[in-house]
Formats: structure tokens, C-alpha cells, sequence
């Protein structure tokens, strides 16, 4: 192999940046700031697996990826709600009387009926507690399946804190008489919270009022 004579191809590399008006200092100035760009790190405070998923790259997507749960369609987000206050009393039961394998066809029934009863609970709610048309199938297979999904079990505290909040709003929802009774201005201004609903009611059932139109 021929030897390699680096002062002749340094010379012959001036020779080129001469002929095009460049200096040899501008161009090595200008290589190292495309390596310093190429190389530079990730904001602080970012991780790198995270800034590596936002460029591009493949990751993982816990149960808020699918949407917001909050924005499904309000008989999907009843069956949630129902489903999941049901599973809770079952795990007073169980908790109070011991275990049973009818506990399991209850959980198994509620997340039927989070996951795909939308359309069918909606037809069994109360006029007042029903927006629109009952929800179609693809509304119903699109929507997030939150806490009822392997997502949600994977990132279980996100999900719980998404149907937690589903919950009070349509617990709000249900004591307003979807939004058209005496307690709506007072139970939507502001944040909702399950002591804000608790307390209105509290209000006005201790006042002697049953139902406030």
C-alpha cells in the first residue's frame, strides 16, 4: 500500500479554500459547531429515554395516550363510573364478610359493562341524566378504557386518578339533574371535588329540600 503524504493533501485542501474564498479557520470553526449541535444534550431535566421517544423513537404509552376519558361520550363515562363504584363496594364486602368467587364474576361483569356497555346503560339512565344519542359502537371502541385496560392496571395510579375524576363529575352531574336544577351555577363554578358535590347536597337536603328545580 502506497505510503500516504498528509502535508500534500493538506496542501491540496488549502489550494480548494483559496479558490473558493474560505478560510481554513472559518471552515474548521464551522465543522466543530455541526459536531457541538450533533452532540449536544437534552434539555435539563428531561430525561434521555424521553427525549429519544419525542424524537422520533418508539415508546411506550400508559392509559392517557388513548385520550382523555373525560372527553368520551357521558353514557360511556357513566358505565365507567358505575362500574368502578361497584367494584368498590365490592371490596368493602369483601373486606367486611371475607372473599367470594362472586366477587370475581362482579369485577368481571363490571368491566364488561366500562368497557363496551355505553350504548346499553345509556337506554336504561333517566332522561335527565342522558346527552344526545346513546353512543355509537365506534364511540364506544375509541374511547380510553382507562383503569379496565392493561394500560391502566400497568400505570394503575394515572388511571385511578382519571376515573376518580370522571366519577365526581358525574356524580355533579346526577345531583344537578345534568345540569338543570337549583344546585347547577353553585356546583359548576369553580373546581369540582367530591366534598364541594357532598356539601351542596348536604345544604340543601338539611334545609329541607328534596328537589330543586
Amino acid at each position: 500500500m502506497a505510503d500516504i503524504d498528509f502535508k500534500q493533501l493538506a496542501a491540496e485542501r488549502e489550494a480548494r479554500l483559496r479558490a473558493t474564498g474560505a478560510s481554513p479557520r472559518a471552515e474548521a470553526a464551522a465543522v466543530s459547531a455541526r459536531t457541538t449541535e450533533t452532540r449536544r444534550p437534552p434539555p435539563s431535566g428531561v430525561p434521555r429515554s424521553f427525549s429519544s421517544r419525542a424524537s422520533g423513537g418508539s415508546g411506550g404509552a400508559g392509559p392517557r395516550a388513548g385520550g382523555d376519558l373525560m372527553k368520551a361520550h357521558r353514557s360511556i363515562r357513566m358505565a365507567h363510573s358505575i362500574a368502578l363504584a361497584a367494584i368498590f363496594l365490592s371490596a368493602l364486602l369483601i373486606l367486611l364478610f371475607g372473599f367470594s368467587t362472586t366477587y370475581l364474576l362482579v369485577v368481571a361483569i363490571c368491566a364488561g359493562l366500562a368497557r363496551s356497555g355505553g350504548a346499553m346503560l345509556h337506554g336504561c339512565l333517566p332522561a335527565n341524566l342522558q346527552e344526545g344519542a346513546a353512543p355509537s359502537q365506534a364511540q364506544v371502541d375509541n374511547a380510553p378504557k382507562a383503569l379496565f385496560s392493561p394500560d391502566g392496571l400497568r400505570d394503575f395510579s394515572a388511571a385511578l386518578s382519571m376515573e376518580y375524576s370522571v366519577l365526581v363529575e358525574n356524580l355533579a352531574f346526577a345531583c344537578t339533574y345534568g345540569k338543570r336544577n337549583c344546585l347547577t351555577n353553585d356546583m359548576y363554578s369553580g373546581e369540582l371535588s367530591l366534598g364541594k358535590v357532598a356539601g351542596l347536597v348536604w345544604g340543601k337536603l338539611s334545609q329541607g329540600v328534596l328537589r330543586c328545580d
